[in-house]
């Protein structure tokens, strides 16, 4: 992959560091960050062989096919505030889709991105030491995908028919994310968010389920669990903390925690 240089015109962006293949660009972003490196250092493959999602989950990262970047900060907030960062990346994703390409995908909370009612992004914040690692998998020319995931996965190629530019994308998405970021360091908090977050929110005004994480870590993904007995809730959208709010059957709301739970729609 070879970026131009206007890459280095978004603020954000001090250093890129780019491999034909490495096992993960957050475990690459993790060493380099011991070892001192810059605030605002990108990092990104062309493959992945041992891709990393939340929760100890798998991502598939095929050689050509999909953006796997990540991108080492260090913000000066307090680290209750870290999970937030990953709601201001999957905005971004979905900014810089629908500017640039018209596409509407919908966030998943905290860290997916939905395309027709696929998944086609995944995000993995990692505190490390002084610094926060954002890892970004994104499906993006992939033709097909294992039988394993194909009922869930999908790529911007196979929803469109069209193919596109990595280079391009990762560009959009990080002007994106660069205003976000520093918005988001100024205010410490998402307010100046929740309406449009909301606004893409697959789950907002919706019932949902609610996957507490020592179940979802015995299997491989959280479609697998079809018990009628898992909570149910009314997603009221998230608070300017990141949490999701939720109303229980007898109206009472809580403010869930990713950090302890996963949801689904209903």
């Amino acid at each position: 992959m070879i970026f131009d240089s206007s890459i280095f015109e978004i603020p954000i962006i001090k250093n890129v560091i780019v491999y034909d293949e490495t096992d993960s660009t957050n475990n690459r972003a993790k060493e380099f960050g011991k070892n001192g490196c810059v605030d605002g250092t990108l990092i990104v493959s062309d493959c992945q062989t041992m891709g990393r999602g939340r929760i100890g989950r798998s991502f598939s990262s095929p050689a050509g096919e999909g953006i796997y970047m990540s991108l080492l900060l260090k913000p000066d907030i307090d680290e209750g505030l870290i999970s937030q960062v990953t709601l201001l990346s999957g905005l971004a994703i979905s900014r810089a889709l629908a500017n640039n390409y018209d596409i509407k995908a919908n966030i998943k909370w905290p860290n997916d991105l939905i395309l027709n009612g696929k998944k086609i992004t995944g995000i993995l914040t990692e505190k490390c030491d002084d610094f926060i690692v954002i890892g970004i998998g994104i499906n993006v020319n992939n033709k097909e995908f294992d039988e394993g995931i194909a009922d869930i996965a999908t790529s911007l190629y196979l929803e469109t028919g069209r193919e596109y530019e990595r280079e391009t994308l990762i560009t959009y998405i990080l002007k994106e994310f660069n205003s976000l970021y520093f918005t988001f360091l100024t205010e410490q908090n998402l307010k100046s968010i929740i309406e449009e977050y909301n606004s893409k929110l697959i789950s907002f005004n919706k019932d949902i389920y609610i996957i507490p994480h020592e179940l979802t870590d015995k299997l491989n993904n959280s479609y697998q669990i079809t018990d009628a007995s898992l909570p149910v809730c009314h997603c009221m959208g998230i608070a300017p903390d990141g949490s999701l709010i939720c109303r229980d059957s007898k109206g009472t709301l809580s403010q869930l925690n990713s950090g302890e739970i996963s949801v689904r729609n209903a």
